[in-house]
Protein backbone atom coordinates (compact mmCIF):
# COMPACT_ATOMS: atom_id res chain seq x y z
CA UNK A 1 0.00 0.00 0.00
CA UNK A 2 2.81 2.35 0.91
CA UNK A 3 4.67 1.39 -2.28
CA UNK A 4 1.64 2.20 -4.45
CA UNK A 5 1.27 5.57 -2.74
CA UNK A 6 4.85 6.53 -3.57
CA UNK A 7 4.26 5.89 -7.30
CA UNK A 8 1.84 8.81 -7.50
CA UNK A 9 3.77 11.11 -5.21
CA UNK A 10 5.79 13.98 -6.64
CA UNK A 11 9.01 14.82 -4.83
CA UNK A 12 9.58 17.95 -6.91
CA UNK A 13 8.79 21.12 -4.95
CA UNK A 14 6.81 23.94 -6.52
CA UNK A 15 8.81 26.80 -7.90
CA UNK A 16 8.01 30.37 -7.04
CA UNK A 17 7.19 31.07 -10.67
CA UNK A 18 4.69 28.18 -10.78
CA UNK A 19 2.94 29.33 -7.66
CA UNK A 20 2.88 32.94 -8.81
CA UNK A 21 1.48 32.04 -12.24
CA UNK A 22 -1.12 29.70 -10.74
CA UNK A 23 -2.35 32.28 -8.27
CA UNK A 24 -2.53 34.99 -10.96
CA UNK A 25 -4.29 32.65 -13.41
CA UNK A 26 -1.56 33.07 -16.05
CA UNK A 27 -1.53 29.39 -17.08
CA UNK A 28 -3.11 27.33 -19.81
CA UNK A 29 -5.62 24.66 -18.84
CA UNK A 30 -3.07 21.93 -19.57
CA UNK A 31 -0.32 23.54 -17.47
CA UNK A 32 -2.83 24.26 -14.70
CA UNK A 33 -3.95 20.59 -14.68
CA UNK A 34 -0.37 19.33 -14.54
CA UNK A 35 0.45 21.74 -11.72
CA UNK A 36 -2.61 20.66 -9.72
CA UNK A 37 -1.47 17.02 -10.08
CA UNK A 38 1.93 18.07 -8.81
CA UNK A 39 0.31 19.83 -5.84
CA UNK A 40 -1.94 16.85 -5.07
CA UNK A 41 0.97 14.41 -5.21
CA UNK A 42 3.04 16.16 -2.54
CA UNK A 43 1.81 17.19 0.93
CA UNK A 44 4.43 19.91 1.19
CA UNK A 45 3.27 21.47 -2.11
CA UNK A 46 -0.37 21.14 -1.06
CA UNK A 47 0.21 22.88 2.30
CA UNK A 48 2.18 25.67 0.67
CA UNK A 49 -0.45 26.40 -1.96
CA UNK A 50 -3.25 26.22 0.64
CA UNK A 51 -1.42 28.72 2.80
CA UNK A 52 -0.95 31.20 -0.03
CA UNK A 53 -4.56 30.81 -1.22
CA UNK A 54 -5.95 31.45 2.28
CA UNK A 55 -3.71 34.51 2.70
CA UNK A 56 -4.31 36.98 -0.10
CA UNK A 57 -1.37 39.25 -0.79
CA UNK A 58 1.21 36.89 0.72
CA UNK A 59 2.87 36.27 -2.68
CA UNK A 60 3.05 39.99 -3.44
CA UNK A 61 4.63 40.60 -0.05
CA UNK A 62 7.14 37.83 -0.72
CA UNK A 63 8.05 39.29 -4.14
CA UNK A 64 8.71 42.65 -2.53
CA UNK A 65 10.78 41.06 0.23
CA UNK A 66 12.72 39.05 -2.35
CA UNK A 67 13.57 42.17 -4.34
CA UNK A 68 14.88 43.94 -1.25
CA UNK A 69 16.85 40.89 -0.13
CA UNK A 70 18.51 39.96 -3.41
CA UNK A 71 19.11 43.45 -4.80
CA UNK A 72 21.44 43.05 -7.76
CA UNK A 73 22.53 39.47 -7.07
CA UNK A 74 22.88 37.32 -10.18
CA UNK A 75 19.85 35.12 -10.63
CA UNK A 76 21.99 31.97 -10.39
CA UNK A 77 23.15 32.94 -6.91
CA UNK A 78 19.70 34.07 -5.83
CA UNK A 79 18.12 30.75 -6.82
CA UNK A 80 20.18 29.00 -4.12
CA UNK A 81 18.10 30.75 -1.52
CA UNK A 82 14.79 29.54 -2.96
CA UNK A 83 14.34 26.52 -0.68
CA UNK A 84 14.99 28.58 2.42
CA UNK A 85 12.71 31.38 1.21
CA UNK A 86 9.96 28.96 0.31
CA UNK A 87 10.03 27.33 3.74
CA UNK A 88 10.06 30.74 5.42
CA UNK A 89 7.07 31.96 3.46
CA UNK A 90 5.20 28.72 4.16
CA UNK A 91 5.64 29.26 7.90
CA UNK A 92 4.42 32.85 7.59
CA UNK A 93 1.40 31.75 5.55
CA UNK A 94 0.39 29.00 7.97
CA UNK A 95 0.89 31.27 11.00
CA UNK A 96 -1.18 34.00 9.39
CA UNK A 97 -3.92 31.54 8.60
CA UNK A 98 -3.97 30.26 12.15
CA UNK A 99 -4.15 33.83 13.43
CA UNK A 100 -7.26 34.62 11.37
CA UNK A 101 -8.89 31.33 12.34
CA UNK A 102 -8.17 31.89 16.02
CA UNK A 103 -9.31 35.50 15.90
CA UNK A 104 -12.57 34.46 14.28
CA UNK A 105 -13.07 31.74 16.90
CA UNK A 106 -12.54 34.16 19.79
CA UNK A 107 -15.00 36.59 18.24
CA UNK A 108 -17.67 33.92 18.65
CA UNK A 109 -17.02 33.55 22.41
CA UNK A 110 -18.59 35.83 25.00
CA UNK A 111 -15.99 35.85 27.75
CA UNK A 112 -18.57 37.08 30.25
CA UNK A 113 -20.46 33.83 29.78
CA UNK A 114 -17.51 31.68 30.84
CA UNK A 115 -18.43 30.21 34.22
CA UNK A 116 -15.94 29.03 36.79
CA UNK A 117 -16.81 26.25 39.16
CA UNK A 118 -16.15 27.95 42.48
CA UNK A 119 -16.48 24.63 44.27
CA UNK A 120 -13.11 23.70 42.77
CA UNK A 121 -11.44 26.64 44.49
CA UNK A 122 -9.82 26.06 47.85
CA UNK A 123 -9.46 28.50 50.70
CA UNK A 124 -7.21 28.35 53.69
CA UNK A 125 -9.07 27.25 56.80
CA UNK A 126 -8.04 29.30 59.81
CA UNK A 127 -8.78 27.68 63.14
CA UNK A 128 -7.80 30.66 65.30
CA UNK A 129 -11.05 32.27 66.39
CA UNK A 130 -9.38 35.67 66.26
CA UNK A 131 -9.87 35.42 62.49
CA UNK A 132 -13.49 34.32 62.62
CA UNK A 133 -14.51 37.11 60.28
CA UNK A 134 -11.76 38.49 58.05
CA UNK A 135 -13.99 41.39 56.96
CA UNK A 136 -13.85 43.00 60.40
CA UNK A 137 -11.57 46.00 60.47
CA UNK A 138 -9.03 46.56 63.27
CA UNK A 139 -10.44 48.68 66.08
CA UNK A 140 -8.59 51.85 66.98
CA UNK A 141 -9.28 52.17 70.69
CA UNK A 142 -9.63 55.48 72.47
CA UNK A 143 -6.65 56.60 74.50
CA UNK A 144 -6.89 57.58 78.17
CA UNK A 145 -7.52 61.27 77.46
CA UNK A 146 -10.24 60.54 74.92
CA UNK A 147 -11.92 58.23 77.39
CA UNK A 148 -11.78 60.81 80.18
CA UNK A 149 -13.08 63.58 77.88
CA UNK A 150 -16.09 61.52 76.75
CA UNK A 151 -19.51 62.68 77.89
CA UNK A 152 -21.53 59.71 79.21
CA UNK A 153 -25.12 58.99 78.30
CA UNK A 154 -27.72 60.09 80.76
CA UNK A 155 -28.02 57.52 83.54
CA UNK A 156 -31.51 56.41 82.53
CA UNK A 157 -30.09 55.10 79.24
CA UNK A 158 -26.92 53.52 80.55
CA UNK A 159 -26.48 49.76 80.47
CA UNK A 160 -25.57 49.39 84.12
CA UNK A 161 -24.80 46.06 85.72
CA UNK A 162 -28.22 45.97 87.41
CA UNK A 163 -29.97 46.64 84.13
CA UNK A 164 -27.94 43.98 82.33
CA UNK A 165 -28.59 41.37 85.01
CA UNK A 166 -32.28 42.22 85.21
CA UNK A 167 -32.76 41.93 81.45
CA UNK A 168 -30.31 39.12 80.73
CA UNK A 169 -31.27 35.61 79.68
CA UNK A 170 -30.19 32.61 81.69
CA UNK A 171 -27.10 31.23 79.99
CA UNK A 172 -26.09 27.72 80.97
CA UNK A 173 -23.38 25.36 79.87
CA UNK A 174 -24.95 22.02 79.08
CA UNK A 175 -22.99 19.25 80.80
CA UNK A 176 -24.23 15.70 80.38
CA UNK A 177 -22.19 14.51 83.34
CA UNK A 178 -24.55 16.12 85.86
CA UNK A 179 -28.27 16.45 86.35
CA UNK A 180 -29.18 19.28 84.02
CA UNK A 181 -32.67 19.76 85.40
CA UNK A 182 -31.40 20.30 88.93
CA UNK A 183 -28.66 22.61 87.67
CA UNK A 184 -31.07 24.76 85.66
CA UNK A 185 -33.67 24.92 88.42
CA UNK A 186 -31.02 26.05 90.91
CA UNK A 187 -29.77 28.76 88.53
CA UNK A 188 -33.33 29.96 87.86
CA UNK A 189 -33.93 30.47 91.57
CA UNK A 190 -30.70 32.44 91.95
CA UNK A 191 -31.27 34.69 88.94
CA UNK A 192 -34.86 35.44 89.94
CA UNK A 193 -33.74 36.29 93.48
CA UNK A 194 -31.14 38.64 91.97
CA UNK A 195 -33.85 40.34 89.95
CA UNK A 196 -36.00 40.76 93.06
CA UNK A 197 -33.10 42.42 94.88
CA UNK A 198 -32.41 44.77 91.96
CA UNK A 199 -36.08 45.64 91.64
CA UNK A 200 -36.41 46.28 95.38
CA UNK A 201 -33.66 48.93 95.44
CA UNK A 202 -34.71 50.56 92.16
CA UNK A 203 -36.84 53.70 92.10
CA UNK A 204 -38.16 52.63 88.71
CA UNK A 205 -39.95 49.37 89.45
CA UNK A 206 -39.93 46.95 86.55
CA UNK A 207 -42.05 43.98 85.71
CA UNK A 208 -39.98 40.91 86.42
CA UNK A 209 -39.91 38.45 83.57
CA UNK A 210 -39.50 35.12 85.25
CA UNK A 211 -36.72 33.02 83.89
CA UNK A 212 -37.79 29.49 83.01
CA UNK A 213 -36.48 26.46 81.20
CA UNK A 214 -37.93 27.58 77.86
CA UNK A 215 -35.65 30.62 77.51
CA UNK A 216 -32.36 29.16 78.70
CA UNK A 217 -29.48 29.78 76.28
CA UNK A 218 -26.91 27.03 75.90
CA UNK A 219 -23.30 28.27 75.89
CA UNK A 220 -20.71 26.30 73.93
CA UNK A 221 -18.00 27.21 76.46
CA UNK A 222 -17.77 27.15 80.25
CA UNK A 223 -18.91 30.22 82.20
CA UNK A 224 -18.59 31.68 85.69
CA UNK A 225 -19.70 34.76 87.61
CA UNK A 226 -17.35 37.54 88.70
CA UNK A 227 -18.93 40.34 90.75
CA UNK A 228 -22.21 38.61 89.88
CA UNK A 229 -21.59 39.30 86.18
CA UNK A 230 -21.45 36.43 83.72
CA UNK A 231 -18.13 35.80 81.96
CA UNK A 232 -16.62 33.06 79.81
CA UNK A 233 -14.30 30.85 81.83
CA UNK A 234 -10.84 31.07 80.25
CA UNK A 235 -9.11 29.51 83.26
CA UNK A 236 -7.86 26.47 81.38
CA UNK A 237 -7.17 28.42 78.17
CA UNK A 238 -5.12 31.41 79.33
CA UNK A 239 -1.89 30.49 81.04
CA UNK A 240 0.06 33.70 80.51
CA UNK A 241 -0.28 36.27 83.27
CA UNK A 242 -1.22 39.85 82.55
CA UNK A 243 1.59 42.35 83.07
CA UNK A 244 0.62 45.81 84.24
CA UNK A 245 2.75 48.85 85.20
CA UNK A 246 2.64 49.89 88.83
CA UNK A 247 4.42 52.29 91.19
CA UNK A 248 4.80 53.08 94.85
CA UNK A 249 5.88 56.13 96.81
CA UNK A 250 8.87 55.58 99.05
CA UNK A 251 10.72 57.85 101.49
CA UNK A 252 14.43 58.58 101.20
CA UNK A 253 16.75 56.67 103.53
CA UNK A 254 17.36 58.51 106.83
CA UNK A 255 21.09 59.02 106.27
CA UNK A 256 20.47 60.44 102.80
CA UNK A 257 17.50 62.64 103.61
CA UNK A 258 17.43 66.06 102.01
CA UNK A 259 15.41 68.07 104.48
CA UNK A 260 13.44 70.93 103.02
CA UNK A 261 12.74 74.15 104.85
CA UNK A 262 9.61 72.75 106.42
CA UNK A 263 11.45 69.65 107.58
CA UNK A 264 9.66 67.19 105.26
CA UNK A 265 11.58 64.41 103.55
CA UNK A 266 11.51 64.11 99.74
CA UNK A 267 9.47 61.23 98.36
CA UNK A 268 10.74 58.90 95.66
CA UNK A 269 8.59 57.08 93.10
CA UNK A 270 9.47 53.45 92.58
CA UNK A 271 8.01 52.05 89.35
CA UNK A 272 7.75 48.35 88.60
CA UNK A 273 5.69 45.83 86.66
CA UNK A 274 3.18 43.58 88.29
CA UNK A 275 1.97 40.21 87.07
CA UNK A 276 -1.56 39.07 87.78
CA UNK A 277 -3.61 36.12 86.63
CA UNK A 278 -6.27 36.72 84.00
CA UNK A 279 -9.13 35.75 86.31
CA UNK A 280 -7.96 38.01 89.15
CA UNK A 281 -7.48 40.95 86.80
CA UNK A 282 -10.88 40.38 85.19
CA UNK A 283 -12.57 40.13 88.60
CA UNK A 284 -11.15 43.52 89.61
CA UNK A 285 -12.34 44.95 86.29
CA UNK A 286 -15.84 43.48 86.67
CA UNK A 287 -16.03 45.06 90.13
CA UNK A 288 -15.33 48.47 88.55
CA UNK A 289 -18.05 47.85 85.99
CA UNK A 290 -20.45 46.80 88.74
CA UNK A 291 -19.79 50.11 90.52
CA UNK A 292 -20.51 51.98 87.25
CA UNK A 293 -16.87 53.03 86.89
CA UNK A 294 -17.16 52.55 83.15
CA UNK A 295 -14.17 54.65 82.12
CA UNK A 296 -11.82 52.88 84.51
CA UNK A 297 -13.20 49.48 83.49
CA UNK A 298 -12.81 50.39 79.83
CA UNK A 299 -9.07 50.97 80.27
CA UNK A 300 -8.73 47.58 81.97
CA UNK A 301 -10.61 45.76 79.21
CA UNK A 302 -8.24 47.44 76.77
CA UNK A 303 -5.33 45.96 78.76
CA UNK A 304 -6.88 42.51 78.49
CA UNK A 305 -7.19 42.85 74.71
CA UNK A 306 -3.53 43.88 74.54
CA UNK A 307 -2.72 40.45 75.97
CA UNK A 308 -5.56 38.42 74.45
CA UNK A 309 -6.84 40.15 71.34
CA UNK A 310 -9.96 38.04 70.90
CA UNK A 311 -11.15 37.80 74.48
CA UNK A 312 -14.93 37.69 74.23
CA UNK A 313 -15.41 38.97 77.79
CA UNK A 314 -13.37 42.09 77.06
CA UNK A 315 -15.13 42.69 73.74
CA UNK A 316 -18.62 42.36 75.22
CA UNK A 317 -18.14 44.46 78.36
CA UNK A 318 -15.95 46.94 76.54
CA UNK A 319 -18.80 47.47 74.08
CA UNK A 320 -21.13 48.15 77.03
CA UNK A 321 -18.63 50.68 78.42
CA UNK A 322 -18.39 52.46 75.09
CA UNK A 323 -22.18 52.52 74.93
CA UNK A 324 -22.40 54.11 78.37
CA UNK A 325 -19.87 56.87 77.59
CA UNK A 326 -21.77 57.54 74.35
CA UNK A 327 -19.20 56.18 71.90
CA UNK A 328 -21.68 54.08 69.97
CA UNK A 329 -19.56 53.43 66.89
CA UNK A 330 -16.84 51.89 69.03
CA UNK A 331 -19.49 49.89 70.86
CA UNK A 332 -20.81 48.49 67.60
CA UNK A 333 -17.32 47.45 66.51
CA UNK A 334 -16.91 45.39 69.66
CA UNK A 335 -20.44 43.96 69.48
CA UNK A 336 -19.56 42.79 65.97
CA UNK A 337 -16.52 41.00 67.39
CA UNK A 338 -18.81 39.18 69.80
CA UNK A 339 -21.31 38.29 67.07
CA UNK A 340 -18.51 36.78 64.96
CA UNK A 341 -16.81 34.96 67.80
CA UNK A 342 -16.50 31.18 68.08
CA UNK A 343 -17.94 31.33 71.61
CA UNK A 344 -21.69 32.01 71.47
CA UNK A 345 -22.18 32.97 75.13
CA UNK A 346 -23.07 36.65 74.56
CA UNK A 347 -24.44 36.33 71.01
CA UNK A 348 -28.08 37.22 71.70
CA UNK A 349 -27.20 40.01 74.09
CA UNK A 350 -24.65 41.52 71.69
CA UNK A 351 -27.21 41.57 68.88
CA UNK A 352 -29.84 43.19 71.09
CA UNK A 353 -27.49 45.86 72.40
CA UNK A 354 -26.10 46.52 68.93
CA UNK A 355 -29.64 47.40 67.85
CA UNK A 356 -29.82 49.83 70.78
CA UNK A 357 -26.50 51.40 69.73
CA UNK A 358 -27.78 51.91 66.19
CA UNK A 359 -30.93 53.49 67.63
CA UNK A 360 -28.81 55.94 69.64
CA UNK A 361 -26.99 56.88 66.42
CA UNK A 362 -30.35 57.43 64.68
CA UNK A 363 -29.50 54.70 62.17
CA UNK A 364 -33.10 53.59 62.26
CA UNK A 365 -33.18 51.49 59.09
CA UNK A 366 -30.22 49.38 60.23
CA UNK A 367 -31.71 49.13 63.71
CA UNK A 368 -35.01 47.87 62.27
CA UNK A 369 -33.18 45.27 60.20
CA UNK A 370 -31.52 43.79 63.28
CA UNK A 371 -34.71 43.97 65.36
CA UNK A 372 -36.55 42.03 62.66
CA UNK A 373 -33.83 39.39 62.74
CA UNK A 374 -34.11 39.12 66.53
CA UNK A 375 -37.91 38.87 66.37
CA UNK A 376 -37.87 36.12 63.74
CA UNK A 377 -35.14 34.12 65.50
CA UNK A 378 -37.57 33.65 68.40
CA UNK A 379 -34.83 33.93 71.02
CA UNK A 380 -34.83 35.52 74.47
CA UNK A 381 -35.13 39.08 73.11
CA UNK A 382 -37.73 38.32 70.42
CA UNK A 383 -40.62 39.83 72.40
CA UNK A 384 -38.61 42.92 73.34
CA UNK A 385 -37.58 43.37 69.68
CA UNK A 386 -41.20 43.21 68.53
CA UNK A 387 -42.20 45.79 71.15
CA UNK A 388 -39.39 48.10 70.11
CA UNK A 389 -40.36 47.77 66.44
CA UNK A 390 -43.90 48.85 67.31
CA UNK A 391 -42.57 51.98 69.02
CA UNK A 392 -40.19 53.09 66.24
Amino acid sequence: MNRKKKIFESNTPLTKEEMDAYLKGDMSQKDKYQLEQKIAGNEFNSDAMEGFESTPGAMEGFNELEGQFHGNLPRKVASKFWRFEFSFILIIAVATGLYFIGHHFLDQIDLDEIKFDESKLTTQVINDSSFADLNLQPIEELDDKEIEDATPLEESKQLTSDRIIFNAPLIMVMDNSINETAKIDSAIILINEEKEIINAKSDDKKEITEVNTTNVISSNIGTLFLSRLLVVDYTNIYTKEITIPNFELTGTAADKENKSDNGASELAVNSYTQKITYVDFLEETQAKFRRNKFKDALKDYRTILNHYSNDVNAHFYMALCYFNINKQRKAIQHFDRVLNHDFNTFYEEAKWYKAMSLHELDKISKCITILNEIATENGFYAKKASEMLNNI
